[in-house]
């Protein structure tokens, strides 16, 4: 039996272990809080992990006989991490909806490494569009660049089409900032359209100023475009107002040599 296998066979059947992590969730089926509990090793975690360390080095620990308890995450994705930690590989089959907790735990027990062999494994998968933008959204609030290009590579070649069909409109205002991010920094489109398909979002989705919450985060999503054009005005109702396209180019040519100046100086 090679290392990795032996292992492997070490945290499925508890074999020698000297402590626990005991994982709490919610369990729709056997009641509102259970628990699942993996029988690890002290050496292993203290080996992948500084947080872990710590946690063991914690007096609590031999208080509570040797155990980490956890509820941060879901009892899947802490098994993907364990069984990261033991191979260094994700030996599980993940999912893209698990990638806020492994992203999460990523962060807590400072193993960047642990997601970026995720990402590799998710690389290969089929992404649905709504579920690329989430996970956007997700790599943006980490600052976690590999994955937003790997997101930004999955979205490119239907970009231009989730507008023409006009698909982005069911889209929730977290998901619409992500996918105009990606299309805008990936230069898919000109600035003016992009921001002529927001204006068709906003009257689609009657995103006025009586909603307030929705339209604060509406506009939230036009000010990615503040590099290029100098004012976005709203009407009195709070609708988009965009200029003409010859002027939107002026305005980009114009604050383009601003620029230049400003750095030649």
């Amino acid at each position: 039996m090679n290392c990795k296998l032996r292992r492997l066979e070490l945290l499925r059947n508890g074999q020698k272990s000297d402590c626990e992590l005991q994982v709490w969730y919610e369990d729709k089926v056997k009641g509102p809080r259970s628990q699942r509990v993996f029988r690890c090793h002290q050496v292993m975690l203290i080996s992948a992990s500084e947080e872990f360390e710590r946690l063991i080095k914690d007096p609590d620990f031999a208080k509570k006989k040797n155990v980490i308890s956890v509820e941060d995450a879901s009892p899947t994705a802490y098994e993907a991490l364990l069984l990261y930690i033991y191979t260094y590989e994700v030996c599980n089959a993940v999912t893209i909806d698990m990638c806020g907790d492994l992203m999460l735990l990523a962060q807590r027990y400072k193993m960047l490494d642990f997601i970026d062999c995720y990402i590799e494994k998710l690389a290969n998968q089929e992404w649905p569009m709504e579920v690329v933008l989430q996970v956007f959204h997700l790599a943006s609030e980490h600052n976690h660049p590999s994955l937003m290009d790997l997101v930004a590579k999955k979205i490119l070649p239907v970009a231009t089409q989730v507008l023409k069909d006009h698909s982005f409109l069911k889209l929730n205002l977290k998901e619409l900032k992500a996918l105009m991010i990606i299309l805008k920094k990936e230069g898919v489109l000109s600035d003016h359209e992009l921001l002529d398909s927001l204006r068709n979002y906003q009257e689609v989705n009657d995103l006025r100023y009586d909603d307030m919450e929705k339209f604060q985060l509406f506009v939230e999503v036009t000010q990615i475009f503040q590099n290029v054009v100098f004012e976005l005005l709203f009407e009195v109702d709070g609708t988009l107002v965009l200029p003409e396209e010859e002027e939107f180019l002026t305005r980009e040519i114009g604050s383009a040599t601003s620029v230049y100046q400003r750095s030649s100086l």
